[in-house]
């Protein structure tokens, strides 16, 4: 999805690294028991010691999300939101200096095309799920 919504902003090199990049930080081996017979899943869900030993074969971003007690309930953010946050905060002093209006502003988002590094606005959307992280476990 996220190579669909930046086709114009990436490289199709940059869309590649991207894809690449979101399939590594979320995956999840357990992700195939969503599809399994109920009584299956209801089985393995009553074991927690099976998650805790596999932490180790979840994506970075997964694991930081379990790590912070992310209940499966309670769907965490995916990377994209903050690949386009990362984008939007590198952009925003540009914004909010020389946009006047609505028009502006899309000038300034178009004038972009192709030329946004995708290495390194993923290393900047890290950054900012760690501070949300940081953030949001403090009660």
């Amino acid at each position: 999805m996220l190579m669909v919504l930046f086709r114009r902003e990436f490289s199709f090199c940059d869309s590649l690294y991207l894809w690449e990049m979101m399939w590594a930080l979320e995956y999840d081996p357990d992700l195939f028991s969503i599809y399994e017979e109920p009584e299956l899943n209801g089985e393995k869900a009553e074991g927690s010691k099976g998650r805790t030993k596999s932490i180790r074969h979840y994506g970075k971003f997964e694991r930081e999300n379990m790590k912070n007690g992310a209940v499966n309930s309670e769907s965490p953010l995916p990377i994209s939101i903050f690949l386009v946050a990362s984008v939007l905060k590198d952009k925003s002093s540009m914004l909010l200096h020389e946009a006047r209006g609505l028009d502006d502003v899309v000038k300034i988002l178009n004038d972009m095309t192709g030329n946004l590094d995708a290495k390194k606005a993923c290393s900047s959307a890290m950054k900012l799920h760690k501070k949300y992280l940081k953030k949001a476990k403090k009660p």
